[in-house]
């Protein structure tokens, strides 16, 4: 039996890491969102704007401490290569655009990170739901065979 409890915290302690992956996603989504509402109602400079989003626990993920521009901050790693690719190429666009071409680049890079968001979503859900049961499994299958 104990291995078998074993087995399922081990999965359960899995689907939380694909759940922080998700999370991380959202958090990424969600900053850009808030860059885009700064730029469109408010004039601040780059490090202003992330001295004030670092103050949101939400954001404490993305570690924004020593961001001051735009072409600074990293795409999180949840993100495959190529979208981390486009969306750091964006993010040095933003740098030099206008405030209407910066509010469209911000909207698309939003919806790029919806759509991932929504792809992580569903992968933890899943992980949420199968894995403590697989390693409950697995656990129940170590103990048959050590006997």
């Amino acid at each position: 039996m104990l291995l078998a409890v074993c087995g399922a915290g081990a999965g359960y302690g899995l689907a939380l890491t694909q759940r922080r992956r998700w999370q991380t996603s959202r958090a990424f989504g969600r900053l850009l969102e808030y860059i885009g509402t700064a730029i469109q109602y408010q004039n601040m400079t780059g490090a202003e704007l992330f001295a004030r989003a670092s103050q949101y626990p939400e954001f404490d993920c993305l570690k924004l401490g020593t961001v001051l521009r735009f072409g600074e901050l990293v795409p999180p790693s949840v993100f495959s290569d190529g979208i981390r690719g486009e969306l750091a190429a964006d993010l040095c666009a933003l740098e030099s655009a206008s405030r209407e071409t910066a509010c469209n680049l911000l909207n698309r890079m939003v919806a790029i990170c919806g759509t991932q968001e929504t792809s992580l979503r569903r992968t933890a859900d899943t992980a949420l739901h199968l894995y403590p049961r697989l390693g409950g499994c697995a656990g129940m299958l170590a103990a048959i065979l050590l006997l």
